[in-house]
């Protein structure tokens, strides 16, 4: 899948201001994903932001109307990347939206407290995402300030395929936003998250080996985003665990039913999408 940092198209009428957001996330996943729920929405066009050590300047370039930010990024920790929007003086007054994979109140708390002004669990739905968006977009005074409320995926209705490997729904909403007779979105994203989970489930398990507990969390932590993205729900919960094992054993002493239980869950990760790409071949 080609990745790309530049604006989606400049597709906004010249009467129109377009709501500019910039997305800071070290994952190229989250912003392919974002980008295509944003395609449509003809006031808002996405700048994408890789690399944190770059996102102040990146800022200053573009003058957001939004930020989304992650919390755990490599270069800088998430909330000095907020202390740090909110002591440039372009983004001081800049609404930064959390964008994180993190889905706890004390997580949520935090963020808030050093500045941010919401809070979104990876990945929101689009009208959910949609909705966050342009709420914070609005003329300073205009914004209903309601604390700024936890958005993950809504509560499935009845019938609907929401278990903990799959939840379907994220793959359904990708492709309720594909233009008839170009490239399936869906089936590029659940390419790209294969092979990028397989590489990084090797690297959990060479981490494990050499008791690296600094990548242990760094690559759990990624690993957790993509799967939260894609709705691998049980995949993201074993990453937290891998997570929270390697903080409460500073040794790096994550056991290895852990991560023979996390590759497990890949194989069927990797089988529910596969059964995702069959019906999407067939509709």
């Amino acid at each position: 899948m080609a990745y790309q940092e530049a604006a989606t198209p400049d597709r906004v009428p010249a009467d129109r201001r377009a709501i500019s957001v910039l997305l800071v996330d070290d994952q190229r996943l989250v912003g392919a994903a974002l980008e295509r729920l944003l395609t449509s929405e003809q006031d808002i066009e996405l700048h994408c932001c890789y690399n944190a050590v770059d996102a102040v300047a990146r800022a200053n370039e573009i003058r957001p109307t939004v930020i989304l930010q992650d919390l755990v990024l490599p270069d800088i920790d998430g909330l000095t990347m907020v202390r740090m929007f909110r002591a440039n003086p372009p983004t001081a007054a800049t609404p930064i939206i959390v964008l994180s994979a993190d889905d706890d109140s004390a997580t949520r708390a935090r963020a808030l407290a050093e500045g941010a002004d919401d809070y979104l669990v990876k990945l929101p739905a689009k009208v959910d995402l949609v909705a966050c968006i342009h709420r914070h977009a609005m003329p300073a005074g205009a914004l209903d300030v309601g604390g700024g409320a936890v958005s993950a995926r809504a509560t499935a209705a009845p019938g609907e395929a929401a278990d903990e490997t799959l939840d379907r729904r994220v793959i359904a909403q990708f492709r309720e936003v594909d233009t008839p007779g170009t490239p399936d979105f869906s089936l590029m994203l659940i390419d790209e998250f294969i092979k990028e989970t397989a590489s990084q489930l090797e690297r959990l398990g060479d981490a494990r080996q050499r008791q690296d507990v600094r990548a242990l969390k760094a690559i759990a932590h990624s690993l957790k985003g993509s799967s939260m993205t894609m709705g691998a729900r049980r995949l993201a919960t074993l990453c937290t665990q891998v997570e929270t094992h390697a903080d409460r054993h500073p040794g790096g002493a994550v056991t290895s039913a852990l991560i023979t239980e996390l590759d497990r869950e890949f194989v069927r990760v990797r089988e529910a999408l596969e059964a995702e790409r069959k019906g999407s071949r067939q509709l």
